[in-house]
């Protein structure tokens, strides 16, 4: 069972606070039965209290936290002209539903061809594409539209950010290059920021890659991978035309 988001804890500080609430509340019901003098409605009335100030300060904690999220669910195939290996790139909506201010350190995309996780890549960002430039430049990668290296940056309270990121094998030269071939691809975002000891696994979707993609993709043209059950309104308000999307469904 899924604890509501009130009373979810996402920080060390909040379960700090959470566990003071419980064990006074605990130690307040304890004490008054142990007064014979007062009877369990009594003791029931005071620790209701205690019990709501408990999530009301869980949930203050929590919007004065920084609070990132990710949401993604599109690839993009970008022309393969230049490029050397296939390269991903993904529009990601960052945003941040505490009310302070961090720094979103990292991002990474790890791929999974049919369920076989003993071969899993890691991606990582190599840049960030500017995509009124990637569109003018016939949806081709060009130093002219990829801003690298992809860097850490800012997320204010309350905010969101969208960012088009180009991933790329991690520690090219140590293993084995990315191969496009027919199958279902599970994609897994994970990102670091500050707040969070480690990456935490943001977003997990799937994707089916065709014959007919592959061979759009060595024919030098854009494939989309598009997830028409989820809405990246931010990102694709970047583009007030939305040329980047293609007009109808891909087969």
């Amino acid at each position: 069972m899924r604890l509501p988001t009130v009373l979810s804890a996402r920080s060390p500080l909040q379960v700090g606070f959470a566990a003071a609430g419980i064990a006074g509340s605990a130690l307040l019901v304890v004490t008054v039965l142990r007064d014979t003098a007062l009877t369990a409605g009594v003791a029931l009335a005071l620790a209701i209290p205690a019990l709501v100030l408990c999530v009301m300060i869980l949930r203050k904690t929590r919007l004065l936290e920084f609070c990132p999220e990710v949401l993604a669910g599109d690839v993009i195939l970008p022309r393969a002209s230049r490029a050397r290996s296939p390269k991903l790139l993904l529009p990601l909506q960052f945003t941040n539903a505490g009310h302070a201010g961090g720094i979103i350190q990292w991002v990474a995309l790890r791929l999974t061809i049919d369920g076989q996780g003993d071969r899993s890549v890691l991606l990582s960002p190599v840049a960030e594409v500017d995509m009124a430039a990637f569109i003018q430049a016939k949806r081709q990668i060009t130093p002219d539209n990829a801003i690298d290296p992809f860097t850490a940056f800012a997320l204010e309270g309350r905010r969101a950010v969208a960012k088009f990121v180009l991933f790329d094998i991690s520690e090219r030269g140590r293993g084995a290059p990315l191969e496009l071939r027919p199958g279902r691809y599970r994609f897994e975002v994970f990102m670091k920021g500050t707040h969070f000891a480690a990456p935490r696994l943001e977003r997990t979707f799937d994707h089916v890659l065709t014959e007919k993609h592959i061979e759009d993709y060595r024919s030098d043209t854009t494939v989309y991978l598009i997830n028409y059950d989820l809405t990246l309104a931010s990102a694709r308000r970047e583009l007030s035309s939305g040329e980047w999307l293609p007009r109808a469904r891909e087969a």
